[in-house]
């Protein structure tokens, strides 16, 4: 029998482990920034998995308070993400929400924006609950980047007590990414975890994925655990896995993509954590909305999300 999906913001055991507890919602708005506002959005790529979902519930916020939302595609480039910030100014947005590319290419035009009064909502950046945010931002959204890395390992950790792990790691641009990948090791190590190398890809492709997977496991034929920093990742390792008849192995991934369920089903993947992206967009939408009416806002919101395992998977409706 399935159990069902259970969205969090605060997963058994997490705080307890040392992290950070921030709030999971801002205000209800309470009005809105005027007629004929624009709210300006800047995805790192539109081709992100359940980013469409994303921008849908901020959409759905704007709408509700009186404002359209403007998309710009950041086509995975930090220059092309400044000069969305540089025509969404000249548009006349009333807020801007960003998730940067490379956080450090966007601190000129953060300070445009806060010259023309115009308030920068980040999302994922940075992407650790701990960590400051940019300069000149005013809040910041997570993706519950460490939850899933902390939610990932306790699932390696319950099946393989003593396991020993590898990592595929994102060597290509995309600083929430490798650092989730990094907190693998961080939350495994703490429960108990053995982390025995990573093998870097340097493009986001499954061929990548696999020639580094093959690698990995062909240099460090103890490792009895892959991680991988997604689920289009972990697709391509478990494939690998498989290929080379390494049943003794699990495989775990991070976004609940819709294509990684049957993995899940058939045990080939052992768990994902899935974000929640239509109410991340919304927490984006109520952020620039309260923002825009000079509202004061926490400095960071920690958006939830589910673990996705052969328990539960029949029951979960994939975003992404």
């Amino acid at each position: 029998m399935s159990t069902e999906v259970v969205w969090t913001a605060a997963p058994a055991g997490y705080l307890e482990a040392g992290g950070v507890e921030l709030p999971s919602s801002y205000p209800e708005p309470t009005g809105s920034p005027g007629e004929n506002c624009k709210i300006g959005y800047i995805t790192p790529t539109n081709a992100i998995p359940g980013i469409q979902k994303e921008i849908d519930g901020a959409t759905g916020v704007a709408t509700e308070f009186g404002c359209s939302m403007v998309v710009k595609d950041g086509q995975l480039s930090p220059q092309t993400q400044v000069t969305a910030v540089q025509s969404l100014l000249a548009e006349g947005v009333r807020a801007i929400i960003v998730n940067p590319v490379d956080p450090a290419a966007l601190a000129a035009p953060i300070e445009q924006a806060n010259g023309a009064n115009v308030p920068v909502i980040t999302v994922d950046a940075p992407p650790g609950p701990g960590d400051e945010n940019l300069a000149g931002v005013t809040s910041t959204v997570l993706q519950s980047r460490d939850m899933a890395a902390f939610e990932m390992a306790a699932a390696v950790a319950e099946a393989q007590p003593d396991g020993k792990v590898g990592m595929i790691y994102p060597a290509f641009q995309s600083k929430n990414l490798q650092y989730q990948v990094e907190r693998f090791q961080y939350w495994g190590e703490e429960l108990g975890l053995e982390f025995v190398a990573q093998e870097e890809v340097a493009a986001h492709s499954p061929e990548s994925v696999s020639t580094a997977t093959s690698a990995l496991l062909q240099q460090n034929p103890q490792i009895t655990a892959v991680m991988a920093y997604n689920d289009s990742a972990a697709s391509a390792a478990a494939a690998v896995v498989r290929t080379l008849g390494r049943t003794d192995m699990v495989v775990t991934g991070v976004n609940g993509d819709s294509g990684t369920t049957g993995l899940i089903a058939d045990g080939r993947i052992l768990a994902t954590w899935a974000f929640d992206n239509t109410s991340m967009g919304e927490q984006e939408g109520r952020a620039a909305i309260n923002a825009a009416n000079g509202v004061e806002i926490p400095e960071k919101v920690l958006s939830p999300g589910a673990v996705i395992d052969k328990n539960n998977v029949s029951s979960y409706e994939p975003q992404a």
